[in-house]
């Protein structure tokens, strides 16, 4: 039996601090030697004859050393014992109920840790390690897991701790304290512990486990101080009881027959609904059925005066309505259809994120939880948009036609990316910026009174054209946490990227949060750590994520497959600002072979130095150059990648204006005919002004990167090679 299982029953028949104690000790954990006395003292038995510290075990005192509740003695006597427990009942106000007198551990230089679960609120049991005792608040350098992460990945979180190399190697003329490979199995061991409890012995929470401080010292993990506390589990508000049917979400998506709008007006033409309605006229083509209580046409078609005289169930229903009308309109549709109606749409705003919209929110969710697994998105949502290739895909949104353009490959195997965004905008803003991007479908869950961020990572890993996942989250529900980390392993294991930004890092920005989308953001670090364990990219920067969204599409098919990048700059400056980011981020930079030299040396003579990489070609240089030497260095096999800077004032080069493809050996063709070529990505920077913004696009039709700047270039290329080396 494993020692986490045997403590979790130990401690599931004694769930207090002494079978907390006990249960640590079969893990592998030392406690001092000592013994408890209550107060007033009762003077019998013997005292321990060796140096000890004495500590105030009730009431307990979160800082005792502040209040002096631990204190060193080097000869214990009842006196001292005496005199100890009435300084503190002074100090404290109140008087001391039990003192422990530990046998003294010296603790070696920077030694001193802390161990402790968290119960997180969408994550559930989270385990913590770091610097202990002060300097836990003061520096935060802290590690999170979850307790079924294995001992390899838990030692691999370890060693990235700012004071690894003092604990578990040796440290100029110290020893190590610990080996990191038993201390982690000892933590994967309570982490099973954790689990095997929770199952055990639902009735109960563990709300206080700590350790603080735990000290290495000589191989040992020694325990001088131990939090411990259950309480009964509370019956907790519920999260929807039902988790949407993914396989009709996805026929929704991209097979559906009709759609049906409620709130079209006839009077207003900028009317969400009714610019809805004229954009799906335009794209989609099955049925599409408008709803509006006065009943009538519009523009030759039929208005429906409710869901009830509808033909039949639509494939998608969008609710176009304000908040006050939104649940008794659902309520009709699930009355009229029951399980036959398809995925729902709901727009409204002014539910949880605002003030006044607490009991809207109330009743609107009980509808929705009434629909069991129908999808529902929203409220507070946007958009519905794919494009498989499919008949039936649907494109719902209610931007005016020409305000965003929704890129795509021409191929639609191509469209690889899926977008799941708690932020309707962010579906706009996202698409319209980011050229060559190969766009599959998006769902916006807003606020997420059902379907929600967890559940379209979910159905992103059961569908296999999504290579690239990409989420935009302000926070995690109750009790979602692990069926977001769920839907990212599944993702891993099919081969999906995960690209998560997360907004609502900071208090301020999980305030605005609240008023946004009403989600709670929870601890960020935690959420990064396991979110980041399970196999997913977290970028922190707008920018961040677009250019490493770009880059993960248009290169899903020849991905970084090592460390070495091939470079060419025409600024000495960038190469210099490439170099560095790509050395922040692991990549590197081998000297070019004499084949790639050989190329190059008759353009710069003299000048520059034709061995260097990143090789600085310098304004003069003709066009031809790049090509070339670009693909003498592919030609080696001895790069896995390339970053062509490009600074289009010098007077060598031609192909920067146009005709950009005038001729086969200017910088466009030959770029583009050695991308078509080879397996290795490449990726470019074209550093100008809006005079070169055409030459950016010629290059970015053709299936090319493209970036303002070689350092932002630089940074990007380095996200995309920790896309599969985390």
């Amino acid at each position: 039996m494993r020692p986490g299982i045997a403590a979790a029953q130990l401690l599931a028949t004694n769930p207090t601090l002494e079978g907390a104690k006990l249960a640590l000790q079969g893990l592998g954990l030392r406690f001092p030697r000592g013994r408890r006395f209550s107060y007033p003292l009762e003077r019998s038995g013997d005292l321990l004859s060796e140096a000890v510290v004495l500590k105030v075990s009730r009431p307990f005192i979160a800082h005792k050393t502040e209040l002096g509740a631990v204190k060193v003695v080097e000869n214990l006597s009842w006196e001292t014992l005496e005199e100890f427990a009435q300084g503190v009942s002074e100090r404290l106000g109140a008087p001391v109920q039990e003192i422990v007198a530990e046998e003294k551990i010296a603790i070696p230089e920077g030694g001193e840790l802390l161990l402790s679960v968290l119960n997180d609120p969408s994550f559930g049991p989270t385990l913590v390690l770091g610097e202990g005792g002060r300097l836990t608040e003061l520096r935060r350098q802290l590690t999170h897991w979850s307790p079924t992460l294995p001992a390899s990945q838990i030692a691999a979180r370890l060693e990235k701790l700012p004071l690894a190399p003092l604990w578990f190697h040796p440290y100029r003329n110290l020893a190590p304290q610990m080996e990191v490979e038993p201390f982690s199995q000892l933590l994967a061991e309570l982490g099973a512990m954790l689990t095997e409890f929770e199952r055990l012995r639902p009735d109960l929470a563990i709300i206080e486990l700590e350790i603080n401080p735990l000290v290495f010292r000589r191989g040992e993990a020694i325990a001088l101080d131990l939090l411990f506390q259950v309480q009964e589990r509370k019956e907790e508000k519920a999260a929807p009881g039902h988790r949407p049917d993914l396989d009709r979400l996805f026929r929704s998506l991209t097979e559906a027959q009709s759609v049906a709008v409620a709130g079209v007006s006839t009077s207003n033409p900028h009317n969400l609904g009714r610019v809805l309605l004229g954009r799906l006229r335009h794209s989609f083509k099955g049925q599409t059925w408008a709803i509006n209580p006065k009943g009538g046409e519009l523009d030759g078609h039929p208005l429906f005066k409710s869901v009830r005289d509808l033909p039949g169930p639509p494939d998608v229903l969008v609710l176009a309505l304000s908040a006050r009308w939104t649940a008794p309109t659902l309520k009709e549709a699930y009355a009229t259809f029951g399980d036959r109606l398809g995925t729902v749409l709901m727009l409204a705003s002014g539910f949880d994120e605002t003030s006044g919209g607490q009991e809207l929110g109330r009743e609107l969710r009980q509808v929705v939880d009434s629909l069991g697994s129908i999808p529902v998105l929203g409220p507070n949502t946007m958009a519905l948009y794919a494009q498989t290739g499919s008949p039936g895909d649907v494109q719902i949104d209610f931007l005016p036609a020409g305000r965003v353009q929704i890129p795509s490959f021409a191929d639609p195997k191509r469209n690889d990316v899926a977008l799941i965004f708690q932020s309707g905008a962010r579906f706009a803003s996202c698409l319209d910026v980011l050229p060559g991007l190969g766009f599959r479908w998006s769902l916006m869950v807003g606020n997420a009174y059902q379907t929600d961020v967890a559940d379209g990572l979910a159905l992103a890993a059961r569908d296999p054209g999504v290579k690239v996942a990409a989420l935009y989250l302000e926070g995690v529900r109750q009790g979602a946490g692990q069926r977001l980390l769920e839907a990212i392993a599944a993702c891993r294991r099919a081969g999906k990227w995960v690209i998560i930004q997360k907004g609502g890092q900071t208090a301020q920005g999980a305030s605005t949060a609240q008023s946004h989308t009403a989600s709670m953001s929870g601890s960020h670090q935690i959420f990064k750590d396991l979110v980041s364990q399970a196999g997913a990219h977290i970028v922190e920067l707008e920018s961040e994520f677009r250019d490493l969204l770009r880059l993960a599409s248009l290169y899903a098919h020849k991905p970084l497959r090592g460390k070495r990048i091939f470079a060419l700059n025409s600024a000495g400056y960038e190469g210099v600002l490439l170099s560095d980011a790509l050395a922040r981020g692991g990549l590197e930079l081998p000297k070019p072979g004499p084949s790639v030299s050989a190329v190059l040396q008759p353009y710069l003579g003299s000048v520059l130095d034709s061995t260097n990489n990143p090789a600085d070609v310098g304004p003069a240089t003709p066009d031809a150059a790049y090509g070339e030497a670009l693909r003498a260095a592919l030609e080696t096999g001895a790069y896995d990648g390339a970053l062509v800077a490009v600074m289009p004032h010098g007077n060598g080069m031609e192909g920067t204006f146009p005709p950009y493809d005038a001729r086969p050996e200017l910088l466009g063709p030959s770029l583009l005919a050695i991308a078509a070529q080879y397996p290795q990505p490449i990726v470019v920077s074209v550093n100008g002004g809006r005079e070169y913004e055409p030459f950016r696009r010629y290059l970015e039709d053709g299936g090319l990167a493209v970036f303002p700047e070689a350092e932002r270039a630089a940074r990007a290329l380095a996200k995309f090679w920790a896309l599969e080396n985390p």
